[in-house]
């Protein structure tokens, strides 16, 4: 389960308070002083589920995710890491290592490991 940022969590936890918009309309009776209960719109309710599509205020528009964003430098390569992860003598050293090994021999592969 990913984390939650503190600020988020805050917003969540002590939502900022929204006021209804509220219309008061006049009563159509003899007395002009009388007005009819007031009507209040339909409540903007913004959903625990999907905090990245609806986003009332700025500090949940701050905090919505990024797609297609560049995360950084992950690959590295390096042929010592390659060969010791992926490498012949990997493979051999455990079970599963040794049926990757005699899957790719049945299947006829040129090339059984890195």
């Amino acid at each position: 389960m990913p984390r939650i940022p503190r600020p988020l969590l805050q917003l969540l936890v002590h939502p900022p308070r929204m006021t209804p918009a509220v219309t008061p309309r006049p009563c159509i009776t003899s007395t002009a002083l009388q007005t009819t209960p007031l009507r209040l719109s339909r409540p903007q309710f913004i959903p625990l589920f999907a905090p990245a599509v609806v986003a009332p205020s700025p500090v949940l528009a701050s905090l919505q995710q990024l797609r297609y964003a560049k995360m950084g430098h992950e690959y590295q390569p390096s042929q010592r890491v390659r060969k010791r992860r992926h490498g012949f003598l990997a493979r051999k050293k455990s079970a599963g290592g040794r049926q990757i090994l005699a899957r790719r021999r049945s299947k006829g592969r040129k090339y059984l490991t890195h």
